[in-house]
This record gives C-alpha cells, structure tokens and sequence, in this order.
C-alpha cells in the first residue's frame, strides 16, 4: 500500500486528486488536507482509501507517508510543509507542484537528504489531460522515480528532465501553453464574427477545429506532417499561412512568446 499526503485541494490538487483516485487501484491509500477545500463540490467521497481532512491531527495514527504531494501556492509552501512535518520521514519523498520553488529550497526546509521531486503539471488536469515534466533531485531512488512516473502518467503525458532550471521553459511551454491555443481560438472566433458569421456558428467552428486538430497531433505527434498534409500548394491553406508568416513571424512570435514567460518564471523564482 502507497501512503499519500496531499496538502491543498484546490483546482489543480483537486484535478489531480479526482483523476487519481478514479485511474489508480487499490494499491494507494490518500489523506488529504485542506482547511478550505469544498469536498462536495470536487466530487470527493471519503472511504478506505481516502481520508479527506482540514488538519492532519484529525486522523489518528501514524502519519508517516510514502509520497507527500505539495500541491499549494508557492506563497503558500512554508505553511504547507509545516503542516506535512509529521508525515515526512526520512524515506518520505516530497513532491511539489509549486511553481519556482527550487528542491534546494525545500531541502533546507524540510532537511539535508530529502528525497524531493519538483512537478510541472498544465490545467489539462482538470481532464485527465494533464502535461506534466518533472525533476528529481540526486536523493530519489528509482522506485520513487518510478512511483512518481506512475501517479502523473495515470493523468496524461509524463516526462522526465534532468536539470532543473528547465522547469522555467517547461512553465512557459506546457503550464502557460493551454492559454496561448485559447486565445488563438477567441481570436478565430472574433475574426469569423466581424467577417459575419454568427456567434453561435464561429465558436462552434472554431473550437471544434481546435479539438480535432488536438486529436490529430495526438495521434500522429507530427505538426509539420499534418500541416502539409492539410496544405494544397496555392490553395486556401497556404494563403491563410502566408499571411500568418508560415515559419518565419510565426515561429518569431512563438519564440517571443516563450521567452517572456520563461523570463517572468525567472523572475518570481
């Protein structure tokens, strides 16, 4: 049995907590702590296999968990940490989703020699289509790795980096991207209106063409692939991506994109 502490239960902790509990077995037992969390409203029954709490006194026992899972606002880490202390034991491994908290600042807090992942799940979560990149720090033995892979893999697409200064480029990648293709898709929707299409009709054309496509890339893993196989020479494909600067200003504006929350990642570690 795979003991998890997760402290905060908020939109993404929740996300993950939901898709957890419906795609992994019996093998997990979850306590979560949340003074705040809206247990019913996240569609949380407590049973056997997971004790929902406001403080960890609540529960009697032995505390001491396998994984503890930091799933708070960064603002919010310290108070999150105090509060797991008594869970954490020295083969405890930490994992945070915390956004630039770096392990060695968790190291200090919690102590030399801690076992400590940092995470990087996106709001796919909320659909168990979660993108997530995480680092380990050199303390996390390989079962832990693998325990690690096996928790955000049961909520979509899991990797591994190995340093972790990437996490500032993964955040403005995958955990800021769902934004960048949403506001392309209100643009789309915007433009089909003044155009003269309805309301109704622009968002259903543009959202659906937004799915699918994600369902294609899904399948293939090939965008340059499906974007040729999409683009008749001289056609209508082709203008539209001429006028969007095919990979020239696109992949500028892309590139730009990136590299500014990158710098704001940095900035607020």
């Amino acid at each position: 049995m795979t003991r998890v502490l997760m402290i905060g239960a908020g939109r993404m902790g929740g996300a993950m907590l939901k898709g957890w509990t419906k795609a992994l077995g019996d093998g997990f037992r979850f306590t979560v702590i949340d003074p705040h969390a809206d247990w019913q409203g996240l569609g949380l029954t407590p049973g056997p296999q997971l004790l929902l709490g406001r403080t960890l006194d609540e529960f009697p026992g032995d505390h001491t968990a396998d994984i503890v899972v930091l799933a708070t606002k960064p603002q919010n880490l310290e108070t999150a940490l105090q509060g797991a202390r008594p869970a954490i034991g020295a083969g405890t491994l930490v994992v945070s989703i915390a956004a630039g908290v770096a392990t060695r600042t968790m190291q200090d807090a919690i102590g030399a020699g801690q076992a400590v992942v940092r995470a990087m799940p996106n709001v796919g979560a909320l659909v168990s289509r979660s993108v997530t990149a995480a680092f380990a720090n050199p303390e996390v033995s390989p079962a832990q790795r693998d325990l690690v892979a096996e928790l955000f893999a049961s909520i979509g697409a899991f990797s591994w980096i190995e340093t972790e200064a990437d996490l500032h480029l993964i955040t403005a990648l995958s955990g800021s991207g769902p934004a960048y293709y949403f506001a392309f898709c209100e643009a789309m929707i915007a433009s089909a209106i003044a155009a003269g299409l309805s309301d109704e009709v622009a968002r259903v054309l543009a959202i659906g063409t937004l799915v699918s496509a994600g369902r294609l890339l899904e399948d293939s893993g090939d965008p340059a692939g499906l974007r040729v196989m999409v683009t008749s020479p001289k056609g209508t494909t082709a203008a539209a991506l001429d006028a969007l600067g095919d990979g020239g200003a696109l992949g500028a504006l892309a590139a730009r994109a990136l590299e500014a929350a990158r710098a704001r990642s940095v900035e607020m570690a």
